[in-house]
């Protein structure tokens, strides 16, 4: 199957030199595909991008729970507070 399209090639080739394109299944010219080394390069950021994500996840629930926690002890320090204040609060 012949297919025709326009490619950006170095200055002075000859006529009639190959030149290799890469193809989409569309026949649409593309990029190259990655090498290993970009394969690696890019596995390895997504990797470091997954292991922030989780360690500030992780964070951020352990300060929501914290803030929670927090507000529920003052809450019932509030509660008991209101029962002892009159206790000590009394004019003598």
């Amino acid at each position: 199957m012949e297919r025709h399209t326009r490619a950006e090639v170095e200055p002075g080739l000859a006529a009639g030199n190959t030149v290799r394109i890469w193809i989409t299944a569309d026949g649409e010219m593309t990029d190259p595909p990655l090498t290993p080394k970009e394969i690696r390069s890019r596995s390895m950021g997504w990797a470091l991008l997954a292991a922030i994500g989780v360690a500030l996840t992780g964070a951020a629930a352990h300060a929501a729970t914290g803030l929670a926690v927090r507000r529920r002890n003052l809450a019932d320090w509030d509660t008991a507070w209101a029962r002892t204040a009159p206790r000590w609060t009394t004019p003598t």
